[in-house]
């Protein structure tokens, strides 16, 4: 017997793995950032000055357009009330369609984690941070009901 000893992968275990790789190609083409459980509740540009309700742990996700490259992003005006709502953190991501129109439109992604029951409210300003809010300063509200 040879000393490296071929091995064949049977056809099933073989498709499968291929079939894994192309998944996980899919997912990584995703414009959503990795990080965002399946149950998290995603809030938009339709959401501003509504309500919605989450349950305790429950991520809440804020997905809004902007334009870093003028400088301007959604900023906090201040931090919610820790005892029923954490800040988890931002990112931007370009979906694949603003990449191929070369677009300096990106998506905003500003995440927050709900603690216990109660109610709260998320107020952004779309700003250049070191400027502020001026009177033609876009802004967006979320109010939050925790069960």
């Amino acid at each position: 017997m040879s000393r490296f000893a071929q091995t064949v992968t049977p056809f099933p275990v073989a498709l499968a793995t291929a079939f894994l790789v192309v998944v996980a190609m899919i997912g990584g083409c995703s414009s959503t950032p990795a990080g965002i459980p399946a149950d998290a509740v995603v809030a938009g540009l339709n959401e501003n000055g509504s309500t919605v309700r989450l349950r305790s742990g429950q991520m809440l996700v804020i997905k809004l357009q902007s334009n870093p490259s003028t400088g301007y992003v959604w900023q906090l005006v201040r931090e919610p009330n820790a005892r029923y709502l954490l800040v988890d953190g931002t990112k931007t991501r370009q979906s694949d369609a603003e990449r191929a129109n070369e677009s300096q439109i990106e998506t905003q992604y500003i995440r927050f984690v709900a603690q216990e029951a109660g109610e709260s409210t998320v107020d952004l300003n779309y700003v250049i941070p070191a400027a502020g809010p001026g009177p033609e300063t876009r802004r967006y509200t979320l109010n939050l009901v925790i069960e």
